[in-house]
């Protein structure tokens, strides 16, 4: 029997996600898809979008909201 000992998204699964949104989603979209998430999952994405966005204060409240150490 396999057993998936897999934690998590893969670093290329979170630069995925992040990019898919490409400027294009809004701060409530990203939520939506955010809250879903793991708190492992929601650490790795929020963490990434604040630097893919170039340290967006939107992206910052977000993490604030869902207690994700951006300094991590």
């Amino acid at each position: 029997m396999l057993i998936n000992t897999r934690i998590g998204m893969t670093p290329d699964e979170v630069k995925a996600k992040v990019e898919s949104w490409n400027w294009n989603a809004s701060i409530f979209e990203m939520y939506d898809e955010v809250k879903e998430m793991t708190s492992w999952d929601r650490q790795e994405v929020v963490s990434y979008a604040y630097n893919f966005f170039g340290q967006d204060a939107m992206i910052k409240e977000l993490a604030v909201f869902f207690m994700v150490d951006l300094d991590a």
